[in-house]
C-alpha cells in the first residue's frame, strides 16, 4: 500500500490529475477507465434495489435547504451559485479591463441558488407535501459540493465530488432493510476489489448549538454507519455512509405514510473518489495491478423484490 499523498503526486506527475482550485481536480487517461468501471459497480449495488434512477439536479434551492435545516447543520460546507449581470455596459466593462477574470469575480450577482451538499435534499423537495402510497427507492448521482477549506486533499476530501445515493422512504423496517443491505453489499464489493474495510458507528458535524445534539443522538441511538478505509498511517477513509433519517426528513417536507404520520427515511450514500483512491492506495497506479475483472463480476448483482414506485 502507498499513502494517499504519494498516490496524488504520482497521478500529477504523469498528467493523470490536475487541479484547477483546491478541491477541485480533473481526470485523464487510464485513471479514468478505473474510474468509470467503479461507478459502474456502484449503480449496479443501487440497481439491485431500485430501477427507479432520478436524474439529480445541478442546483438546490435555498428554500429546500432551510426546510431541511441545513443552515443549522452544515452551513460551513455551502457552496452558492450566481452570474454576471446583463447589463451591456457592465459586460463591456468586463471584456475591455485589462485582467477580465478578475473583473468578472468583483461583478458577480447576488446567489440564486445553491449548489447540492449532498444528492437527497432535491429528493424530499420533489415529494414534499406528498402521501407514500407503498415504500419508496429511487437511486440517483450527481456531483455534490462541500467547502472544507484547509481540509481538502485531492480524491480524498474535494469541494466538488461525485456522490451515488440510494433512497429510501417508509416505514421504520424499510428504511432498516435498505440500511443493512447497503451495507452488506457495499462490503462485498469492497472484499471484491480486496480493500480492507470497517463498518463503524459515526456521526455529523453539526454547525449550530442547536442542532448538535442530534449528533449525539446518532450515536446512541446508532443512526449513521460508515463503511471505513484505512490509509498504511492508519488514518480512516469513510468511502460510503449508511444513514437513518428516521421521520426528520418526512416532518421537515410533509412527506406522510397512508395514516397521515410523518415517513421515515434513510440512504445509503457512496464517495464514488473516494472509492477510486483506496483503490489506488491498495493496487498502485499501474493498471496492469488494477482489480477490473473484480469490478466486472459486480455486474452479477440482480435486482431486488422491494415495492418501489
Amino acid at each position: 500500500m502507498l499513502p494517499p499523498e504519494e498516490i496524488v503526486r504520482r497521478l500529477r506527475e504523469s498528467g493523470s490529475l490536475w487541479d484547477v482550485a483546491p478541491g477541485i481536480s480533473g481526470l485523464r487517461g487510464g485513471v479514468v477507465t478505473l474510474r468509470r468501471e467503479i461507478e459502474e459497480a456502484l449503480a449496479d449495488i443501487a440497481r439491485a434495489e431500485t430501477p427507479n434512477e432520478w436524474c439529480a439536479p445541478a442546483g438546490v434551492s435555498f428554500e429546500t435547504l432551510e426546510r431541511a435545516h441545513y443552515f443549522s447543520s452544515f452551513p460551513q460546507w455551502l457552496t452558492t451559485a450566481s452570474h454576471l449581470s446583463g447589463d451591456e455596459s457592465a459586460l463591456q466593462a468586463i471584456a475591455s479591463s485589462e485582467s477580465p477574470g478578475r473583473a468578472a469575480r468583483a461583478a458577480v450577482g447576488t446567489a440564486e441558488t445553491a449548489l447540492p451538499p449532498a444528492v437527497c435534499y432535491n429528493t424530499y423537495a420533489a415529494l414534499a407535501d406528498s402521501t407514500i402510497e407503498a415504500p419508496l427507492l429511487m437511486t440517483a448521482q450527481g456531483t455534490c459540493w462541500r467547502h472544507e477549506g484547509v481540509h481538502h486533499a485531492a480524491l480524498e476530501r474535494g469541494w466538488a465530488f461525485t456522490m451515488r445515493e440510494i433512497v429510501c422512504l417508509g416505514a421504520p423496517w424499510d428504511v432498516k432493510s435498505l440500511l443493512d443491505r447497503g451495507v452488506e453489499r457495499a462490503s462485498a464489493l469492497a472484499a471484491r476489489l480486496g480493500l480492507e474495510t470497517e463498518l463503524v458507528l459515526a456521526s455529523d458535524p453539526f454547525f449550530a448549538p442547536s442542532a448538535r445534539g442530534r449528533a449525539a443522538l446518532q450515536r446512541i441511538k446508532g443512526l449513521k454507519h460508515e463503511l471505513v478505509f484505512r490509509f498504511p498511517d492508519g488514518r480512516p477513509l469513510a468511502i460510503a455512509s449508511f444513514n437513518d433519517h428516521e421521520e426528520f426528513f418526512g416532518d421537515s417536507f410533509a412527506i406522510t405514510l397512508p395514516d397521515g404520520s410523518p415517513v421515515s427515511s434513510g440512504c445509503v450514500a457512496f464517495g464514488l473518489e473516494r472509492w477510486l483512491l483506496a483503490v489506488l492506495v491498495t493496487h498502485g497506479v499501474n493498471p496492469a495491478d488494477w482489480p477490473l475483472a473484480a469490478l466486472t463480476s459486480s455486474r452479477r448483482l440482480t435486482p431486488s423484490g422491494a415495492t418501489r414506485i
